[in-house]
């Protein structure tokens, strides 16, 4: 086992009678390089992991028996990559005591316990547990059972999944009811005038439950990345609750509502994208909208933003929202309506980026990954 590089990513690994599967730790994963043999896997690719930020990084593993390499396969999700290596006979009676052919100890190689099983006679509605001979590494053994005294209640990691369903249920539920409020409101009248006094209430539940995108990762209940969420939290809310809210003049215009139409109809596949991710399922229509609809409707979203900025310069200038004056107590001055110029400035910039983070994520989620 070597590799020409320094930095390995979290692996987590497990088995059962005919297979061996890799739980790679890297998100937004770029240029990946996966070959696997009937002996050995190498891997190598950008991404992220932890707190490093997008790194390279690389392992190469020879494996502790042979498997069927033509048979074997790996799938790579914005959390992470998932690897399936099929064993060549079942080891029924004789599970791998390891995961490499040597007995070193790597740091960054451990043991998934949830996924090792080895009874073909097992119930669906019961909990798999490993069987292990006296061939099974002592450490490791030592190691599962440490881990099973420390490992969650199964009660608790329901409640994780359960409050993250219907989080995802709620969002979805909520911005379908703002975006058919006001495609009747659009129908009945003719016009858009007044969306937002439909809607106020509802939109801004929605943005300001959206903190909770920020603080699953940062506890641990999602795998995802905090600092995207982050970004459009504070785009958005600075356009929600400071620009239109104080701006009384714009308020009735059809423009508002435009803006909550693009934004309510991208969440419509986000939300339920997650949701059946969430139960393990997969569905390609939702998967291809959630990956496809960005193109038009971020920068639509971007463009209507910053006409709405735009047009609340002079508001802003005149009345002086926002905006401290020397002299004060704290020998601090702050023009708001400046702010406002320069980010509209940065508004196509942060497009840019966004944009070419989804098309790296839509090529993982639509372009399958073969050897």
């Amino acid at each position: 086992m070597a590799s020409s590089i320094d930095l390995h990513p979290p692996i987590h690994w497990g088995q059962t009678l005919h297979n061996v599967s890799l739980r790679v730790g890297l998100t937004d994963v770029k240029y990946p390089k996966i070959d696997i043999n009937e002996s050995s896997i190498k891997f190598q690719a950008t991404g992220c992991s932890g707190s490093r930020g997008e790194q390279l990084y690389s392992f190469e593993i020879e494996l502790y028996n042979k498997i069927d390499a033509k048979a074997s396969s790996y799938k790579i999700s914005d959390r992470e990559i998932n690897v399936n290596l099929k064993k060549n006979t079942p080891d029924t009676n004789n599970p791998w005591p390891r995961l490499t052919k040597t007995s070193a100890k790597l740091p960054w190689l451990k043991a998934d316990f949830d996924k090792m099983t080895f009874s073909e006679d097992e119930s669906d509605h019961e909990q798999k547990k490993p069987t292990f001979n006296k061939n099974f590494d002592d450490d490791i053994y030592k190691s599962f059972r440490q881990d099973t005294r420390r490992t969650k209640p199964k009660g608790l990691v329901d409640l994780r999944t359960n409050w993250l369903l219907f989080y995802n249920l709620f969002q979805f539920m909520a911005y379908l009811w703002v975006f058919t409020r006001l495609m009747i409101h659009f129908m009945v009248n003719g016009h858009l005038k007044n969306g937002y006094r439909i809607v106020e209430n509802p939109i801004k539940l929605c943005q300001s439950l959206a903190i909770l995108e920020i603080i699953h990762p940062l506890i641990g209940f999602t795998k995802g990345d905090w600092l995207s969420p982050l970004m459009q939290f504070l785009a958005r809310n600075l356009i929600l609750f400071v620009v239109i809210n104080y701006n009384h003049q714009i308020k009735p215009s059809p423009i508002i509502s435009y803006l909550f139409l693009v934004w309510s109809f991208v969440e419509l596949f986000r939300y339920p994208y997650y949701g059946i991710r969430l139960l393990n399922k997969q569905s390609r229509i939702i998967t291809w909208f959630r990956y496809t609809l960005w193109i038009i409707l971020y920068p639509l979203g971007a463009f209507i933003e910053g006409v709405i900025i735009y047009k609340s310069l002079d508001y802003y200038h005149s009345n002086r929202y926002f905006t401290v004056d020397l002299p004060n107590k704290i020998n601090f001055s702050f023009n708001f309506a400046l702010f406002l110029r320069i980010y509209l400035v940065i508004l196509p910039l942060g497009l840019v980026q966004m944009m070419q983070h989804m098309w790296n994520q839509r090529k993982k989620a639509l372009i399958k990954k073969n050897e």
